[in-house]
Parts: structure tokens; sequence; C-alpha cells
């Protein structure tokens, strides 16, 4: 045999290997999560969408130079979320208790900020009887909303059982058995509800697909009115609208079927997820074409297209991924 051909066959042997290696990771990811096995990966979501959604509040209420002390509180809420999701990976205890705990503030912060929101419409000139002008050109009235998002994923994160990616193995199988038999080892969340257990082992899928639901109806509402904004100067500002119906009835679909969750959700919440980067990246490219372009960012940033509220739209499919592999209520293993 040569030795181009020798390398040819090592080269295939080497790829196969690493296929066989990402289809065996694939395979242990979506059996943790029909499990309720993935409290750090649901931590680390919570953490970036606080520090996107923290940001993205930071840009917008500086366009109003923060003339109410009550914008700061996205802003502030940001780090303290970031922090205690980011320790969640590495302490359970912090998991359990911390972040749970600092998502509610942040839910509540999202519930309060959408109530001033609509106040601020209320008190442009014609109030609610200049609807759609002032709901457009006044203070986007779902922006906070979106950022319940953050607290709803840090909740779940709390009630949720840690990965065990030692699992891979028939070895490792067996060592995490015996180690759940020690004395002292706890892995069902501190409330003793009915829907924390279910959480707890995976069997949350209806409650999961409805959040999406929701979510996908908040983030394409607070689209279309940013975009009207914008008087739709380009045809792909249509697309989250578009992808909004066909995410959300899918979402819907999926909480009343497990046929629906399993075959048609994971459609939609890709096409949801694309469009949150196709839109993530041509807010990059507007920021780029305005006078100054990267170098004067930071003026850009705050009066240009939002730059990572595409972003939190990417959440809403992934929200729609986990609600596709989660167990129903009904479901065993």
């Amino acid at each position: 045999m040569s030795l181009l051909a020798l390398r040819s066959r090592n080269h295939d042997s080497a790829a196969q290997d690493l296929l066989d290696e990402l289809r065996e990771d694939a395979e242990l990811a979506r059996r943790e999560i029909r499990e309720g096995r993935f409290q750090r990966s649901m931590a680390l979501v919570t953490a970036f969408s606080a520090a996107v959604s923290g940001f993205e509040a930071y840009s917008q209420h500086q366009r109003g130079a923060f003339n109410d002390r009550w914008m700061w509180t996205p802003v502030w809420l940001a780090p303290p979320t970031v922090a205690a999701a980011g320790a969640a990976l590495k302490s359970e205890r912090v998991a359990r208790r911390v972040l749970p705990a600092v998502a509610l503030v942040s839910l509540a912060d999202g519930v309060l900020g959408f109530v001033y929101h609509l106040r601020g419409i209320r008190r442009l000139p014609g109030g609610f009887r200049a609807g759609q002008y002032n709901i457009v050109m006044g203070p986007p009235v779902f922006a906070p909303l979106l950022l319940c998002s953050v607290g709803t994923m840090g909740v779940f994160a709390g009630l949720l059982r840690r990965e065990r990616p030692e699992e891979r193995t028939a070895v490792g199988r067996a060592r995490g058995a015996l180690a759940s038999l020690k004395p002292g080892r706890r892995e069902e969340p501190p409330v003793e509800l009915p829907f924390a257990r279910r959480v707890a082992h995976g069997r949350f899928q209806q409650a999961m697909a409805l959040t999406a639901a929701g979510f996908a109806v908040i983030a394409g509402g607070e689209a279309y009115f940013e975009h009207l904004r914008g008087s739709f100067n380009q045809r792909v500002m249509w697309t989250p609208i578009l992808v909004t119906p066909p995410m959300a009835a899918a979402a819907i679909g999926a909480a009343a079927s497990g046929r629906v969750a399993r075959r048609v959700l994971p459609f939609a919440a890709a096409a949801a997820f694309l469009d949150g980067l196709l839109g993530f990246c041509l807010h990059l490219r507007g920021i780029k074409r305005m006078p100054g372009h990267f170098g004067n960012l930071r003026f850009n940033m705050t009066m240009g297209p939002p730059l990572f509220a595409p972003l939190l739209f990417t959440s809403v499919g992934l929200m729609g991924f986990i609600a596709a592999l989660l167990r129903r209520r009904e479901e065993g293993s």
C-alpha cells in the first residue's frame, strides 16, 4: 500500500471517529434533556441571555438618557444574573438557591418595565388614541417582557438536575448509579411540588412549549413595531414577523400533541433560531453602514438598529428545541 493511500485511509478513519463521537455526544445530550439533566447548559444559556438583554437595555435606555432611575434596573440586574448563572456551572447549591432567586427578580423587573413602557406610551401626545404611532415611536412596548425570558430560564435551571457526561460509557453509568445510592445524595429540587419534580425529570414538555409560544409572540410583536419604525425598508425585515406565527402555532400544537412536538416543532424552532442569527448579522451590517462605522460604535449602537435584539429571538428557537426533546407529563423513561 502506498504512503498516499495509507494517509488517505488514516484520514478517513479519523473523520469517521469524529463523526461517531459527535453522534454519541448528540445522543447523550438528547438523553440528558429528556431526563431533565441539563442544569449547567440552561445556566449557561441564562448567563448569555442576561448579558445580551442587559446590554440591549443599556443601549436603548441610553437613547432616553436614563431620565428615570428605574431605567437602570435591567442594567444593574445583568451582572448579578450572569454571575449567579456562571457560579451555577460550578456549584449545585448556587444553581438551586441563588440563581432562581436572582431570576425571579429579573422576571419581576421585566413585568415592571412593561408597565412603565405602557405608562410612557400613555403619556405621549394622544396617548393610546394615537395608538400605532405612539407604540412605534415611543418606548418599545414588548422589550421588557423579553427580559422575562432570562428569569424563566433561570428558574427552570434551578429545578433541573445536573448533567452526567461521564455516563457516556457503561462503566460511567454504573458509577453514577452507585453514587446515587450514597447517603445524603439528593438530586430532587428543594421545592417539593409536583411541577418541580416533573421539571427535575424532564417531564414538562407542555409547559416549555407554551413558554416558547408566548415568547415567540412577544419577540415577533417587538420586531414588528421596531421594523415599522424603519418603515420595513428592506424585505428581509419581514422575516421575524413571518416566522412568528408558525413558531407560535407549532409550540401551541406541541403542548396539545406529542407528535407535533417531535415532528413539527423542531423545524419551526430551527427557523426562529436561524432568523435570529440572520437578524444579528443584518443589524451589525446596519451599524457598519452608519456614519463613522464601528469607529463611532457607541453612538451608532445607541441610535442605530438594536444590535443584540435579534439574538433574543434565537432564545425562542432554543426553547422550542428543548421542548421538542423533553418528555410529556404522562411519559415514563
